[in-house]
C-alpha cells in the first residue's frame, strides 16, 4: 500500500480529523489529564507546612474520648483530617513525615490525599526526632514545620552543647540554627500527661519562633490542631485564642 492511501496510525492514540488531531481518549482519562495540566506546583505555594508526626511506641496509649478509649496514634489522624480540612488549598501546601520513618508524603494541595494518607499508620519503634526534624530541612522546601509528640525524643536533648559534649548535641542545635537562618518557624505540640518530651519541645519552638501547645487532654488537640493553619494560627499568636478555649494546657 503506498504512502497515499495508507491509513493514519493510531497506534499513538490520535487520529486525522479534517487536518486536525482528536484524541481517543475516555473523558475519564481526559479529565485526570487537564487536572494534571491545571495542577499548581505545590512547591510555589505561598504557605508550605511539613507535619512531623510522633508514631512511637508509645502513641499506642489509650485516651479517653468522647466516642470511649481511643490510641494517641488514631486521634492524630483525626487530629490531621481536622488540619486538613482547615486549609486554604489555593494557598497551602502540605508534606507529612513520621518518626519512626513510616510515611513520606512530598508537599502536595490534593485534599483526598492528605485526608487518606495516616490510615495505615501504625504505633511502633522508638522516638528518632531530630533525624526526622533534620531531614525534612533538606527534603522539603516548606515555609513552617509542626512537630507533634508524646514523648522524650531519643536522639536529641533538650539542653545546649558545650565545648564537651558529643556530636549528636552539637548536631541537634546546628539544625535549630538552620531552620532559624531560613526563616522556618516550627510550632510544637506536646500531647498526653507526661512531662517527657516538653522541654525539647518548648525550646525548638522558642528557638524558630514558633507556637508550642500542650494537650493533657489528646481528645481536645484531635478536634484544636487545625488552629495551626495558616488561616487560624494568628488567632493564637494575637491572644484572640486562648490555651484554655483550645482545651490546652499550655500555649507559649
Amino acid at each position: 500500500m503506498s504512502n497515499l492511501t495508507k491509513p493514519p496510525d493510531s497506534s499513538s492514540g490520535l487520529l486525522l480529523n479534517k487536518g486536525k488531531l482528536s484524541s481517543k481518549a475516555s473523558p475519564f482519562q481526559q479529565r485526570v489529564a487537564n487536572a494534571k495540566a491545571e495542577q499548581v506546583d505545590p512547591a510555589t505555594m505561598p504557605n508550605r507546612i511539613c507535619l512531623m508526626l510522633d508514631r512511637s511506641s508509645s502513641m499506642s496509649a489509650r485516651e479517653v474520648s468522647g466516642s470511649g478509649l481511643r490510641s494517641r496514634i488514631d486521634l492524630l489522624k483525626d487530629a490531621v483530617q481536622n488540619f486538613v480540612a482547615r486549609c486554604n488549598f489555593l494557598d497551602t501546601a502540605i508534606a507529612i513525615e513520621t518518626f519512626p520513618p513510616s510515611l513520606e508524603l512530598a508537599l502536595t494541595s490534593n485534599s483526598m490525599m492528605l485526608s487518606t494518607a495516616m490510615f495505615a499508620v501504625e504505633a511502633s519503634g522508638n522516638t528518632p526526632m531530630h533525624k526526622c526534624v533534620n531531614t525534612c530541612l533538606v527534603k522539603i522546601p516548606m515555609t513552617r514545620g509542626i512537630i507533634v509528640s508524646d514523648g522524650e525524643a531519643t536522639d536529641w536533648s533538650a539542653k545546649y552543647y558545650d565545648d564537651d559534649d558529643d556530636k549528636d548535641f552539637k548536631d541537634s542545635d546546628n539544625t535549630l540554627r538552620m531552620y532559624k537562618k531560613q526563616g522556618i518557624s516550627i510550632d510544637t505540640v506536646h500531647i498526653g500527661a507526661s512531662l517527657d518530651g516538653e522541654e525539647l519541645l518548648k525550646r525548638i519552638a522558642r528557638e524558630t519562633g514558633g507556637v508550642y501547645l500542650k494537650f493533657t487532654d489528646v481528645s481536645a488537640f484531635s478536634n484544636a490542631f487545625g488552629f495551626l493553619t495558616p488561616g487560624y494560627r494568628a488567632m493564637l499568636t494575637d491572644g484572640r485564642m486562648s490555651a484554655e478555649q483550645l482545651g490546652a494546657k499550655e500555649l507559649d
